[in-house]
């Protein structure tokens, strides 16, 4: 059953990006599908380029990039902050605005004819069991995402899996058995020190001691 589930799914997004593609070059040739979603992304607000990259889950490096081209095609504009000139603000030109609008009437128009031959009832129910998946995806999403040690609740399971900072650093940390690919408990934390537990032995630091500690919740 899961592996059907799978290959529908798989199924699905494949003949659906092919679709957009398609569309694509009938409607607006000198854009790209990747190109269209960044687009797409900024939508009518004004991102920072960390907060693009971030919305859109790849490096600054990447999204500089797509912004560099799409600026230069006319889709995009970007202003200096007035307060940080480090800060880089983007929004959609009036071309990028016309894209935008082009690429939400096709995911209507999509959706209402793939969808044209189910009942109300049945786009309830497929609307209320996406629904339910997408909330699990989600939850898996946030439970695999890395993030500092000191965000983990006490009597969690974690995995480290980087250790920032210096040499000194971490010597530091190998000195109290914590390297990459440790497994950890958290016992106790609060504003001061983080307490936890590895193979059976307590260790405790200095909060400020924790701060390079990157993980992933880890399932036994």
């Amino acid at each position: 059953m899961f592996d059907n589930v799978n290959l529908m799914i798989e199924e699905f997004y494949k003949v659906f990006y092919e679709i957009e593609e398609l569309m694509l070059k009938q409607g607006i040739k000198c854009l790209t599908t990747t190109e269209l979603h960044v687009i797409e992304a900024i939508g009518n607000s004004e991102l920072t380029m960390n907060e693009l990259s971030d919305k859109l889950g790849i490096t600054m490096g990447t999204a500089t990039v797509a912004v560099n081209k799409l600026n230069d095609k006319g889709f995009i504009k970007r202003e200096r902050s007035n307060d940080d000139r480090r800060k880089v603000f983007v929004t959609l030109s009036k071309k990028g605005l016309e894209a935008l609008k082009y690429h939400d009437l096709f995911h209507k128009t999509i959706i209402a004819k793939i969808t044209k031959d189910l009942s109300q009832k049945e786009l309830e129910d497929f609307t209320n069991i996406f629904s339910k998946i997408l909330n699990n995806l989600n939850n898996q999403l946030e439970f695999i995402s890395p993030q500092l040690i000191t965000e983990f609740p006490e009597g969690s399971l974690a995995k480290i899996i980087e250790i920032k900072g210096s040499k000194g650093i971490r010597a530091f940390y190998r000195e109290n058995n914590i390297n990459e690919g440790t497994i950890v408990k958290i016992i106790k934390k609060d504003k001061s020190f983080l307490k936890f537990e590895i193979d059976a032995i307590e260790v405790e630091l200095d909060i400020a001691d924790t701060k390079n500690l990157v993980a992933v919740n880890y399932e036994e």
